[in-house]
């Protein structure tokens, strides 16, 4: 299962913001072995001249559910901008 995370935000507001995910993601793959984590992001800003980011995470055999509520625990404590966007794919095999 895939899950991917958008969101969008004013980059001025949170200049740390790439290293701090960067830093929950490797923390992630520590306590989830087997899932595997990007960042990406837009290449053109909106019209308010905010940037629209997604976290991708390949959960492979993990409980969607509980890893999903970690990741809201961690956003909302380390308060990432919000609102968080959560989609759930599967393969098409």
């Amino acid at each position: 299962m895939y899950l991917f995370v958008y969101y969008k935000l004013d980059p001025q507001k949170y200049p740390e913001l790439k290293s701090q995910i960067l830093d929950m993601q490797d923390t992630l793959t520590s306590q989830y072995p087997g899932i595997t984590c990007q960042l990406l992001k837009r290449p053109e800003v909106d019209d308010k001249g905010r940037e629209t980011w997604m976290e991708t995470y390949h959960l492979a055999d993990i409980n969607e559910n509980e890893f999903c509520k970690n990741l809201e625990r961690i956003t909302h404590d380390e308060r990432f901008p919000q609102p968080r966007r959560n989609e759930f794919f599967i393969s098409h095999s």
